[in-house]
């Protein structure tokens, strides 16, 4: 059963029925994880004993493996292999094919789980990636493929709904909307935001959007449009003192003006699409734009003009190479940027 969905995946768990080999990837890692653990607890139990369990990192002994792969499970139906990231720039040729038919001959009782919880779109950043493309083959010729690709934001905001439905809290598809604007789409950041408000909001409460703005840590992109809407809304003091909090909480400068740079790009583009009679909701098609970006973008393109965006990427552009050319504080030469994009919006407004 090559090449399954995440949720054939759950009935396959749900039914038990087992095969011998699984190959789980993809961008989304928390996923991987998950799956990962969830197909070792119901093969193997919560608490696996060693003559049934064998979990194999990057680097390994290939007669070891060998030996894991052949065992006959002792106290449990299933003897379980798990081999996390391999990198196969780490063994010899010799090595590398030994591995590959082992995987090839796995059978019996056993159930071996390949699978890549942190190394990057399973393997191709390898100097082994020749015989990465051989071992998915193999997985998908012999056992279940699995790819966990990156969510969307509908997805994600589904997802999130259920976890807290599962602690007995509730989470408004509005409210879900503002976690994901705030957080982005990482499944592992949601989680850990997500069980600090059922935390603070108890069983059978309902997550606010007050509890919202005070305990989730807005990840730094939304913070920058705070910054670049302040500054193109022409409120001074309202911009510095998100500037002030970016810096307190020790934001990068470089990656500040990195992160303003692609908000007013995102701006110029929304602002020229509209002049041009498009929809901007192209632009998530040309530029993949999440739903939050381009309503960012759509907003702020209303507040200024197409000269002012121009010359306000350009100051922006400018005092990027200064950070990187010159010995100059990079908080002075940020302070400055905004003292000139403020400029900019200022007297784009009186004209």
């Amino acid at each position: 059963m090559p090449n399954v969905t995440e949720s054939d995946l759950k009935k396959i768990i749900s039914r038990g029925d087992f095969g011998t080999l699984y190959y789980l990837y993809g961008d989304e890692k928390m996923l991987v994880a998950h799956y990962t653990k969830l197909l070792v607890e119901k093969t193997a139990g919560k608490q696996p004993d060693d003559f049934n369990y064998h979990v194999f990192t990057d680097a390994f002994s290939v007669n070891e493996f060998e030996a894991a792969a052949q065992m006959v499970p002792f106290t449990s139906d299933h003897n379980v292999v798990v081999v996390k990231d391999i990198d196969f720039s780490n063994f010899s040729s010799d090595e590398c094919s030994k591995i590959l038919d082992i995987v090839d001959k796995v059978a019996g009782d056993t159930v071996m789980i390949l699978t890549f919880p942190t190394k990057t779109d399973d393997g191709k950043e390898s100097s082994g990636k020749a015989r990465d493309t051989k071992l998915k083959n193999i997985a998908v010729k012999r056992g279940t493929v699995v790819e966990f690709k990156k969510l969307t934001a509908s997805s994600v905001k589904t997802k999130i709904i259920s976890w807290a439905s599962k602690r007995s809290v509730v989470l408004s598809p509005q409210n879900a909307d503002l976690i994901v604007e705030y957080c982005g789409t990482d499944l592992n950041r949601l989680r850990s935001e997500l069980e600090k408000l059922c935390a603070f909001t108890g069983e059978g409460g309902e997550i606010t959007r007050d509890a919202i703005e005070g305990l989730v840590t807005r990840d730094l992109e939304s913070r920058v449009f705070d910054l670049s809407n302040a500054v193109i809304n022409r409120r001074g003091a309202e911009a510095f003192r998100v500037l002030d909090r970016l810096l307190y909480n020790r934001e990068e400068e470089l990656m500040i003006v990195s992160v303003l740079a692609s908000s007013y790009v995102n701006i110029y583009r929304a602002r020229i699409a509209i002049k041009s009679g498009a929809r901007t909701t192209e632009l998530k098609k040309w530029f993949k734009y999440s739903d939050a970006q381009l309503r960012y973008a759509e907003r702020d393109s209303r507040s200024t003009t197409t000269a002012a965006l121009r010359k306000s990427i350009n100051a922006i552009a400018e005092t990027d190479m200064a950070m990187k050319s010159t010995r100059t504080s990079k908080r002075l030469l940020l302070e400055l940027l905004i003292e000139k994009l403020l400029i900019i919006a200022s007297e784009d407004r009186r004209r």
